[in-house]
């Protein structure tokens, strides 16, 4: 497919020079990028994660439902990163990692900052007063998830330097390989201990303030596996889609892009922009659910960023371990 597209814009600017052909890719692909943004990724999450939300509740209770919520959400990571991985590029372990950062600020900043503009301006002033008052009496709540989700933060930047020898801001310079397994592992290591100190502080939260977990509103959460898979396999389509366009700009575009992320130009493209795209289901809940204006749907709010950046640890973990494993077998891999 990659090649299939290099041909097509390569076609483009010779046949069509006259009249800018050759910029008529990027737009192109541009616009199909958005259209994954704007439908393809949401369309199919809202699908998986109300489903898999509905059957959390049915088979495993009602306090599962905030976790597995939020923990769905990073469907499109895993499914961006599974394949890469199989087309032969390890760059994609660094949209979990990547998705981070995006989280925080788009769940803590853009989130509330855009509900309360917008209330403003369309005449609802009462509900955005209402939302500042809810986060002032849930200041330590609102403190405590953001706190955890930059604690995961930083345990993500100590294992993309373990797994790449750069820290995520710089860039990257000519002939950089994927690093040893030892390191590799050794990067898995420092995810996993962050999964452990989040479910720590998880279970305290819980035990703490039930009602949190239990009082959440249903919405139109679906007891239906069919939803789920469906969605599932639609995410996956889309995720293809998403890193076929990486990899054809990382070749067609690799002079303008590498003066932004170095040498590793997939991977950058995975930490930065990928990891914004897949982040908008989270941002899609967030909003969601700081628009119930209730202590419980603040929660499931705040939790679209501290419970989807511990699920991106572990799916970092399972990157790690799919990498190492299919070396084994002779399988080699670029960044």
């Amino acid at each position: 497919m990659k090649d299939l597209l290099i041909s097509f814009h390569e076609w483009q600017s010779t046949m069509f020079s006259q009249h800018g052909g050759q910029h008529w890719f990027l737009i192109e692909s541009l616009l199909l990028a958005a259209a994954i943004c704007k439908w393809g990724i949401p369309i199919t999450t809202d699908m998986m994660v109300n489903a898999s939300a509905g059957l959390a509740g049915k088979h495993f209770g009602d306090k599962s439902r905030t976790l597995v919520i939020n923990a769905s959400t990073n469907n499109p990571e895993l499914a961006n990163m599974l394949v890469s991985i199989g087309i032969g590029r390890a760059g994609g372990i660094a949209n979990p990692l990547g998705s981070n950062f995006a989280n925080i600020y788009l769940m803590y900043l853009v989130a509330p900052v855009w509900l309360l503009l917008r209330w403003t301006f369309t005449g609802q002033r009462s509900k955005a007063t209402e939302l500042i008052q809810l986060l002032i009496k849930e200041r330590k709540l609102v403190a405590s998830h953001v706190f955890m989700a930059t604690l995961i933060f930083a345990f993500a930047s100590l294992a993309y330097w373990f797994m790449t020898g750069y820290h995520q801001f710089a860039r990257q310079p000519e002939g950089v390989t994927l690093r040893p397994w030892n390191m590799l592992l050794t990067g898995a290591g420092v995810c996993l201990i962050g999964v452990f100190v989040f479910r720590l502080w998880d279970k305290s939260l819980q035990k703490k303030r039930p009602e949190l977990f239990d009082d959440i509103e249903d919405g139109d959460h679906l007891e239906c596996w069919k939803t789920f898979f469906l969605g599932s396999a639609g995410l996956i389509v889309v995720s293809m889609l998403l890193n076929t366009l990486f990899l054809t700009w990382s070749e067609v575009y690799s002079s303008n892009l590498k003066g932004l992320f170095g040498a590793a130009i997939f991977a950058g493209l995975h930490y930065f922009a990928g990891a914004l795209v897949t982040s908008l289901p989270e941002l899609k809940v967030a909003l969601d659910n700081y628009e119930k204006l209730s202590s419980p749907d603040l929660n499931t709010a705040l939790s679209s960023a501290s419970v989807s950046n511990m699920t991106n640890l572990a799916i970092a973990i399972v990157g790690v371990v799919l990498i190492g494993v299919l070396s084994a077998f002779g399988v080699t891999f670029q960044l």
